[in-house]
């Protein structure tokens, strides 16, 4: 009963927060040193007027698509405006100089079943943005694409501009508003120009918008933003750096650190003048939830579903970014945020008391996001 109450007590701290954000205006600078930044800084970048929110998925699997078809439906139902489909490529492992587009039972979706999914989160109403990824069939220990040190990079980089050609071909082919070049490959984010390259060579044949995906303690490492249109990262920060009890923290302890957060990637996006598109934000529903992010573990399944820790990361999100997230003012500068993919939506499972892992359906975090999601709405005349 304590923790219901405690958790309807969240939400209601949430709404006063998002509507106190919205009537004040963008946010400017506090007493306890983290400045928030306004808007009226023109940019070059492309982003779209309207933020983009959305809700990322995997397609990793060729069975059953009529699951992930119905979950583009219910996401669109929900509200939000647009889907990343998260999709895989395949080296053997982190020495391997080849990358390779696998289908088929155990690998990729077919070409078939990716467009088929794009078309109908189209058909939908939603923008589309389409971000392959680069998995390993078979990892070491600490092995991981963000790590990979092929035995020969020339090999490496032929093979993975085709895997890139192999997928400007489907964006153009169903109309994909957003193409992500790349996501997490850390260990190849310092080569400057072979990344400059590929990019050049994406635009030569696709006109939307570009971004790549970085991890959110490597944004400051590419040197290749100028070259895209956003400036594209994970969000999954350590939330508790500013309370006291690290593994109890304050909601007002979390929305000051997301603010922090805020005014380190604003500064950075806009000495390049660009917006900025979180391409993951997430929090599984575990105990380390706020404070390991990125770690969804759960090991012999030993801890038990923790929904108010996720609805907390969610709330401290959504409060730090509601000015640019309802588009009050649309995100058209340098340093605005261009929008936001929540990771993930799982078409396997239903989420509720028993997931612990990054899913918000039966959570308290699905009704906080529907009602910032109507609010949204309202406020730009939707409905």
């Amino acid at each position: 009963m304590l923790r219901s109450l405690t958790i309807c007590a969240l939400a209601l701290y949430l709404l006063s927060i998002l509507g106190a954000a919205c009537a004040s205006g963008p946010l400017q600078p506090t007493d306890d040193g983290i400045t928030e930044l306004s808007s009226g800084v023109a940019g070059t970048s492309r982003a779209p007027h309207t933020p983009t929110v959305g809700m990322a998925f995997n397609l990793h699997h060729t069975d059953r698509l009529d699951r992930h078809l119905a979950a583009l439906e219910l996401i669109a139902s929900v509200g939000f405006n647009s889907v990343e489909v998260v999709t895989p490529a395949y080296q053997i492992d982190a020495r391997d100089d080849r990358v390779l587009v696998r289908t088929g039972p155990g690998f990729g979706p077919s070409r078939e079943q990716l467009t088929t999914l794009l078309r109908h989160a189209n058909s939908l109403g939603m923008n589309t943005m389409l971000m392959p990824i680069v998995l390993l069939s078979k990892s070491g220990k600490d092995e991981w694409r963000g790590k990979i040190q092929p035995t020969s990079w020339n090999r490496w980089w032929l093979s993975y501009g085709d895997v890139i050609d192999y997928f400007v071909d489907v964006a153009n082919e169903v109309g994909v508003q957003t193409l992500c070049v790349g996501s997490e490959l850390l260990s190849t984010e310092r080569q400057t120009e072979r990344w400059k390259h590929l990019i050049a060579r994406v635009r030569r044949r696709y006109d939307g918008r570009l971004t790549y995906s970085t991890n959110w303690d490597h944004y400051h490492v590419p040197q290749f933003w100028m070259e895209l249109d956003v400036i594209g990262m994970n969000g999954y920060w350590d939330l508790t750096t500013l309370a006291a009890d690290p593994d109890h923290p304050e909601a007002d302890d979390l929305h000051r650190r997301w603010r922090q957060i805020r005014a380190q990637v604003v500064a950075h996006a806009r000495q390049r003048g660009r917006s900025i598109l979180f391409t993951e934000i997430g929090y599984p529903s575990l105990p380390w939830g706020l404070k390991e992010p990125w770690n969804y573990v759960n090991p012999r399944n030993e801890q038990k579903n923790d929904p108010y820790t996720q609805a907390l990361g969610y709330s401290a999100f959504l409060s730090a970014w509601d000015d640019d997230l309802t588009g009050l003012p649309p995100a058209t500068g340098a340093g605005d945020l261009a929008g936001v993919f929540f990771y993930r939506w799982d078409p396997y499972r239903n989420g509720g008391p028993r997931d612990t892992g990054y899913g918000v359906r039966g959570k308290t975090t699905m009704d906080l996001l529907k009602s910032f999601l109507d609010r949204r709405r309202r406020m730009n005349g939707e409905f």
